[in-house]
């Protein structure tokens, strides 16, 4: 049987997209941090791991993003993507009213894709980070007595502790895509993208001059991501993902372009796009 490391804990959204991808036939780990995954796959602990990657309103997991920078030469590589609609529910204790809760608990990417409805409907509420939507939850547990505190997460987690659960509606569409990640060659799909890691020299236009190469290519290019490098004040690197396997002719002649215009390029993985 697959063992399959998660960030953590039961009933979130990485948990779901896990099952999602792997279903029945894995066991699976929940552990606290990006940071841990990727541990467990690399001394084979895990066969594979699943981490966020970005929100379709937020925008990028930056731990997960640093995770690749930090570890350049790590030999975890992207085997697949899971797209994982996003359901926020504000869960209370039974009998508790809206008007009494003081303090709002969660992880931050669920508070910043529910602060509008927060704005509106709980404005004097604080706003209170955790690690996981599943931690936020235990506040409202031990909140026994003044039913003052308020979680978001799934709904699922309100069940499990027989707590209530108020869907919290979705003016825009809310999805998170989440990477699985493991040692070896990727399985090749019907329909592929390819995620790279790189770093352009220190000369005018040099960025410029990496795109062209995709575009001379006709290869589209679906993200473009920036992060700080770590090693040096304002230099950065790209994370960029683009439509085709990296063993087709028209990828491999975009690539062996980049090197020209780049002083780091790394594959992270070539492999199937969500369905």
């Amino acid at each position: 049987m697959l063992t399959v490391a998660y960030l953590g804990p039961e009933h979130t959204n990485t948990h779901l997209a896990a099952q999602k991808r792997f279903g029945r036939r894995a066991r699976y780990v929940h552990v606290p941090t990006v940071e841990d995954v990727f541990r467990l796959v690399e001394r084979r602990q895990a066969a594979y791991g699943v981490v966020p990657i970005e929100n379709s309103l937020e925008g990028a997991v930056t731990h997960t993003l640093d995770r690749f920078i930090d570890f350049v030469d790590a030999p975890v590589r992207i085997h697949g993507e899971v797209e994982q609609p996003i359901r926020h529910t504000l869960i209370i204790r039974r009998g508790a009213r809206l008007d009494r809760i003081r303090a709002v608990y969660s992880h931050p990417q669920a508070l910043a894709q529910c602060r509008h409805w927060l704005d509106q409907h709980l404005p004097r509420a604080s706003r209170r980070e955790t690690n996981s939507t599943a931690d936020a939850v235990r506040y409202v547990v031990r909140d026994a007595r003044l039913a003052t505190r308020a979680a978001i997460g799934r709904a699922e987690l309100a069940r499990e502790r027989r707590l209530r659960a108020m869907p919290i509606p979705e003016l825009r569409e809310n999805k998170t895509r989440f990477l699985v990640i493991g040692l070896g060659e990727p399985t090749r799909g019907r329909r592929n993208k390819t995620s790279i890691l790189l770093a352009v020299k220190d000369k005018p236009g040099a960025l410029h001059d990496a795109l062209v190469a995709f575009k001379r290519s006709r290869i589209n290019l679906t993200k473009i991501e920036s992060r700080p490098s770590k090693r040096k004040a304002w230099e950065y690197l790209f994370f960029i993902d683009l439509e085709g396997h990296e063993s087709e002719p028209r990828v491999r002649r975009a690539l062996n372009a980049l090197t020209r215009s780049t002083s780091l390029l790394r594959v992270l993985g070539s492999y199937p796009t969500a369905r």
